[in-house]
């Protein structure tokens, strides 16, 4: 009899035997135990541990765990995936890792809520109805419908793309109004960070604006967009200092991305913000254009770029190379009617997509396809079929990997190929259910699978 790393040692615990199912080149063995829904890692000795173990229990060893699996979010680049991608799935279809319905709250569309994330074997979900955010298993025995909830963060306020949190050191950290917070992803209270050299009154975070992890002097470090500055908060020994700037009061600011040693904040009303977190003391850069406003920004090699829409409603896609503080106009894309400008500005806490080495952007209907490399400074156009009204590509609901794009929409998800030649295809969401749900965030991938927020259920799909 095995006995389960996580019940009682006299129970019986169905994961499977040490010479069973062996990984090569190191990586340990994942398994599922249906008896407490849990997830293990197995050291190369062949002992079970709890998925948050370090060194192994038994025989003290320390463990290894896969790359794809410690952390799935929107990374420093708001590509929506990991940075390291393998097509092993750590988690075996029949121990109850594959497509299911998760009942969570009514959803509204309206909201920035905070990013999916997952980490460990769980993925947190927020519930904007309860202001809180809440942590499931991402496995489950096969005669469950849903997902297990193992502990819920609750916060004094409403939930915003400002409180995404931050993973670091088996515990999340997420910017509130007065200070920052810390929950142990083993489940236990959150508490109060003291952070050292930064007055807790300075602390109110931008609602649109998610926070950043960086390694600055070497030491993994939060960047935070406040309503008087920005952040630098070092996660290990908690030191911050918050940069007062007027360009934080005065725009409606959103989520940062590093550029080289340069930290680049885009603000809708025509202002870009850089930070050199290269030399102390920190240089700040402020450009400012009239009658047009910026998106988001994505970072992609030695330059940053964003969409640009001008009063008059002419859209392109913008450039900004933070050696040179130098602005340009890549390409221009279809024309917004003036009437719409307002809807179109509210997609604008969403950057361009990206695979790392190509931009993806939309026209106004989601029917077409603008790809720029920037390798040769080449925008392609890729039209979809307009007599499929399930064909839709929306960039601020999509995600690229393995050079697929997944297109979630209420119609269910676009599913387009990059190479040869762009072929589409389509994929329902509804999962037994009479109709498709309607997504309501970016879509995140954690190994082989990805993760998609809908107004009613966390879907997950093989990517």
């Amino acid at each position: 009899m095995n006995k389960c790393p996580f019940s009682n040692e006299n129970i019986a615990c169905d994961l499977p035997p040490p010479e069973a199912g062996q990984t090569k080149r190191g990586i340990p063995a994942v398994g599922y135990c249906r008896q407490c829904t849990q997830v293990a890692f197995r050291c190369s000795a062949g002992h079970w541990n709890r998925v948050f173990a370090r060194f192994c229990t038994q025989c003290r060893q320390k463990l290894e765990k896969p790359a794809v699996w410690d952390m799935a979010s929107a990374n420093p680049q708001r590509t929506a995936t990991l940075p390291q991608t393998s097509s092993v799935d750590y988690l075996d279809i029949n121990y109850g890792f594959g497509s299911w319905v998760v009942g969570t709250p009514k959803i509204e569309t309206g909201q920035h809520l905070p990013g999916l994330i997952a980490i460990d074997g769980l993925i947190v979900v927020p519930n904007p109805g309860e202001n809180r955010l809440d942590a499931y298993t991402i496995a489950k025995p096969s005669h469950q419908r849903h997902l297990g909830l193992k502990w819920s963060a609750v916060f004094d306020e409403p939930l915003t793309y400002g409180t995404t949190p931050i993973y670091h050191g088996l515990h999340l950290f997420y910017v509130v109004s007065g200070g920052i917070q810390r929950k142990p992803v083993l489940g236990g209270e959150a508490q109060v960070v003291d952070t050292n050299g930064v007055d807790a009154v300075q602390i109110e975070p931008v609602p649109g604006c998610a926070p950043l992890k960086c390694h600055l002097a070497g030491s993994s470090t939060m960047i935070a967009g406040l309503k008087q500055g920005v952040l630098l908060f070092n996660l290990i020994n908690q030191d911050g200092i918050c940069i007062e700037h007027k360009f934080f009061s005065e725009n409606k600011v959103m989520s940062p991305v590093l550029c080289g040693e340069r930290i680049i904040f885009t603000g809708q009303q025509g202002h870009i913000f850089s930070l050199n977190i290269g030399t102390k003391p920190y240089k700040v850069r402020l450009k400012s254009f009239r009658g047009i406003s910026f998106s988001a920004p994505v970072s992609l090699g030695d330059a940053v770029y964003f969409e640009a829409l001008s009063d008059p409603g002419e859209r392109s896609l913008a450039r900004y190379e933070p050696m040179a503080d130098k602005l340009s106009k890549v390409a221009d894309l279809d024309q917004e009617p003036t009437s719409n400008l307002d809807q179109r500005r509210s997609l604008f806490v969403h950057p361009p997509l990206t695979d790392g080495k190509r931009l993806f952007l939309s026209d106004r209907y989601g029917q077409t396809v603008y790809t720029y490399d920037s390798d040769g400074d080449f925008l392609a156009e890729k039209s979809l079929p307009k007599n499929d009204t399930q064909l839709r590509f929306v960039p601020h609901r999509s995600i690229a990997v393995d050079n697929h794009i997944y297109s979630a929409n209420s119609s269910g998800a676009t599913i387009l190929s990059l190479e040869p030649n762009y072929a589409v295809s389509h994929r329902g969401l509804a999962m037994g259910h009479p109709n498709n749900p309607e997504p309501v965030a970016r879509p995140i991938r954690y190994g082989n699978k990805l993760f998609i927020l809908c107004k009613d259920r966390l879907i997950c799909l093989d990517s």
